[in-house]
């Protein structure tokens, strides 16, 4: 897995920090495109994703899903990022 990953799960609350680089171990689209413009600055973004299954809620509706925030800096060779989500289902694979 490239970058530098880790997750801390309190409670409902996970948060999640990620650290990539240009000199990781990447596949050949990351390598040809994802570093090709430079980038320096502040971003935000709002997911909505899969919660927890509530009581008296299905699961296909909207009302099951819970936000989770993002918060990162792009440096000129580097990006990193805090994710916060509450409530959210994490899969392993």
């Amino acid at each position: 897995m490239p970058g530098f990953i880790r997750r801390i799960k309190l409670g409902h609350l996970t948060i999640k920090f990620v650290f990539r680089h240009q000199w990781d171990d990447k596949d050949d689209w990351s390598n040809a495109f994802e570093y090709k413009t430079r980038e320096l600055g502040l971003f935000f973004r709002k997911y909505m994703c899969v919660g927890t299954r509530r009581k008296g809620i299905n699961m296909f509706k909207k009302d099951n899903l819970s936000p989770s925030y993002m918060l990162g800096l792009y440096l000129i060779w580097a990006k990193c990022w805090f994710e916060f989500s509450w409530k959210v289902k994490h899969f392993e694979i």
